[in-house]
Order: structure tokens, then sequence, then C-alpha cells
């Protein structure tokens, strides 16, 4: 059988692949997350929020930061909290970035989101130590090496701070796994391409199949951050949130 593109991009992770697919959508990119998760990929930000700031947090770095949603719901967490966090987002495809900067500007929380940049996550323009915590909500597993990815996440994190992962998982339920199974690997997809025109959708489905999950990518995590890892399901298993503490040293 003939390989499709998005099989090629799952396989490869070229980053101009990736990048001009993500540029591809950004127009579209935040109805389309709301449409398709019902809105649900929301509260999960949210989730990942209330856990990673905390009274002692005051520098945050939001890598894969795509439009903006996860730097956004930190500054929100952290004024709801009282904590006086400066939240720093980046992203390697400038036209989403572009558009987080401008959902910054217009936030009520603009002063609490000081840095925009776009950045590779393999390579971050920041010196080791420089965050209390770095976090990524489903952009790792589009990273050309995720492994990098999470070296160069735990580098610029201070010595006990927290990395938090939000990414995609399969649920465990059988019966729930299969319903949830033929939306997200057949409707989803027909949506997707229905509303941008493009393959971008295709590609969710597989790049998430192919990618490690659960004990696996928290072993990965690990190793990154030399510290413990919590797993976290969400919403039946559909999501999870990995959340490392970088030892000393």
């Amino acid at each position: 059988m003939k390989q499709q593109p998005e099989d090629d991009l799952v396989a490869s992770k070229s980053p101009a692949g990736i990048r001009a697919m993500f540029h591809a959508i950004a127009p579209t990119y935040d109805f389309l997350n709301r449409l398709l998760s019902l809105g649900i990929d929301q509260r999960w930000r949210r989730r990942l929020a209330r856990l990673t700031i905390g009274a002692d947090t005051r520098r945050v770095l939001d890598v894969c930061s795509g439009t903006g949603d996860l730097a956004l719901a930190l500054a929100d967490r952290a004024r709801s909290a009282g904590v006086a966090a400066a939240v720093f987002a980046c992203d390697f495809t400038p036209s989403m970035m572009s558009r987080g900067r401008d959902k910054f500007a217009a936030s009520p929380h603009a002063h609490s989101l000081p840095g925009t940049l776009v950045a590779d996550t393999m390579r971050l323009p920041f010196p080791a130590g420089a965050f209390d915590a770095v976090t990524v909500a489903f952009g790792i597993r589009n990273v050309a090496d995720y492994q990098t990815g999470l070296r160069e996440m735990a580098r610029v994190c201070r010595d006990g701070g927290r990395i938090v992962v939000l990414e995609f998982s399969r649920p465990r339920n059988r019966l729930f796994g299969a319903v949830y199974s033929f939306y997200f690997n057949r409707l989803l997809p027909r949506i997707g391409h229905a509303i941008t025109g493009t393959r971008a959708y295709r590609y969710l489905p597989k790049s998430v199949a192919r990618f490690p999950e659960g004990p696996e990518f928290a072993a990965a995590v690990a190793a990154a951050t030399g510290g413990p890892v919590e797993i976290i399901p969400l919403t039946g298993g559909i999501a999870t949130i990995y959340i490392g503490r970088k030892a000393s040293g």
C-alpha cells in the first residue's frame, strides 16, 4: 500500500515538515481544538496549571506553546493563587507564536506574560536553571527528538523544579477505548480535513499511536530530570499529565 504523506512525517518528524503543517493550520487551530475536544482540552490545561504553579513559582517556561493557551492558563492560575509568576512562551512556528502574542496582548494577565519568542525546544536560548517550572502541552510528541527536548527542558529548569508534560494517551477501558478510537482515528481526521483542507488531523492520531505513554514515557522524563515522575491520567486515559522533579546536581 502506498505510504501516505502523514505517515512519512510521523516517521521522520522533519522540523521543516512539522513547521509547515502547523503554519497551515494556524488560522483554525484554536477553533478546532475547542470543537474536536468539546472544550475538554481547556480543562486539561487548567489542571496542569494548578499542578504547576506553587507558592515558590516565579518563572515558568511553556515550550511548543503554539498559540499560547497553556501559557495563558498558567498566568491565570498564578493570578488566582496570588503568586507573582512570570510566564514565558516559545514555539518554533512563527505564525503560531504570532497568534499567541496577540492573545497575550489582549489578556488581562498581559503583565504576567513578558516573553514570547520563536525557539526550538531542542535548542532553548536560556541559561541553565533559569525557570522554576517548564511545561509542554501536546507538543513534545512533535519534537524531532523528544528525549533531547526533555533534556533541554530539564536543563533550563532549576534543581528541585518541575517538568510538567500534558500529552495524549490511549484509554485502558476496552469499551470506552473502542468508542474513542473510532472517533479519534476515523471521525476527527475527516472533520479536521473538511475545515482546514490539510492532512494535519490525519497526522495527529498516527503520531499518538507511535508515541510512548504511561510508564514508558515517564521513564524518559525521569532520565531527563534525574528525579521521580508522577503519572496522572485524565478523562478515562485519553490524555495524561506527567510531573517530573529535577534532581539536585
